[in-house]
């Protein structure tokens, strides 16, 4: 312990097999032990460690010491009979609470989650709300409790709580799968009504797809048949144009020929004229 209530200092306490006493004055600190182990196998109630607040657990300093920054607590567990559910032949639990407000576990120095703690010493009866530790006035309030209370009680501190926990959790996560499958054949009822109308409409669209597809496949062969027939067309009009200039031509020439034997003929007939005169 350090800065841990009343102990200021780093304080070590072991404890060896078999039935251990700690005696001492009143105001000595021996509850502080007990609080001290509570609250570092993972106790969340500041009352459960005689606190109105958790940040009480940090020495306030007095007798001319400084009050402490943190609390550090850490208990070692001898595991060497493997009683706890774990490679390790010892178990360190370690808990740390500084002034501002921020709080850490770790696990054999590993840096953990207090859930990591609560799992590791379930079957053990030791952890938070254990019934291993009997504060004063609590054993009249068990002789006093209802049977059920008294049965969870010694389920707990036989470590049959976790299995308890367990079988709930299993439970609810069988509920919670059950939710979900009730979940997903709702969707996938509702998907398939929506599919229906769905199908149609790709139904409706491969459709028309296809006559447009069809369309357009009628429009280009209609367009290249029109386009070859154009071209028939304009080859047998070029070919016409070309024998008309030939007629054209040889008519020209036919002209011109007789145009030169009708001169010639004047020509001809002047020189006679003129000879019949002289």
């Amino acid at each position: 312990m350090k800065g841990f209530k009343s102990f200021p200092g780093r304080t070590k306490l072991e404890f060896s097999p078999g039935v251990a006493v700690v005696v001492g004055p009143n105001g000595s600190g021996k509850s502080n032990i007990t609080d001290a182990v509570l609250w570092a196998l993972g106790e969340q109630s500041p009352l459960a460690v005689r606190g109105q607040t958790m940040k009480d657990v940090i020495f306030a300093g007095g007798h001319g010491v400084t009050g402490s920054s943190a609390a550090e607590v850490e208990v070692v567990i001898d595991n060497s009979d493997g009683r706890v559910d774990s490679d390790f032949s010892e178990i360190s639990i370690h808990r740390r609470l500084v002034n501002t407000g921020e709080g850490e576990y770790r696990l054999n120095g590993a840096r953990c989650r207090l859930a990591d703690v609560v799992e590791v010493l379930s079957d053990t009866g030791l952890g938070k709300e254990m019934h291993s530790v009997v504060s004063q006035g609590r054993v009249e309030s068990i002789v006093l409790s209802r049977p059920r209370e008294r049965r969870l009680l010694i389920e707990e501190a036989a470590g049959l709580g976790k299995h308890r926990k367990r079988r709930r959790s299993a439970q609810l996560k069988l509920e919670r799968t059950q939710d979900n499958l009730s979940r997903a054949l709702d969707v996938e009822r509702e998907a398939r009504s929506r599919l229906r109308p769905l199908k149609r409409q790709a139904e409706a669209a491969q459709l028309h797809e296809r006559l447009q597809r069809q369309s357009d496949e009628a429009r280009y062969e209609l367009a290249r048949e029109t386009a070859r027939g154009a071209r028939a067309l304009l080859t047998a009009a070029e070919s016409g144009a070309t024998a008309a200039r030939s007629e054209r031509a040889e008519a020209e020439r036919l002209l011109t020929a007789v145009a030169r034997r009708r001169e010639a003929a004047e020509e001809a007939f002047a020189a006679l004229s003129r000879e019949r005169e002289e």
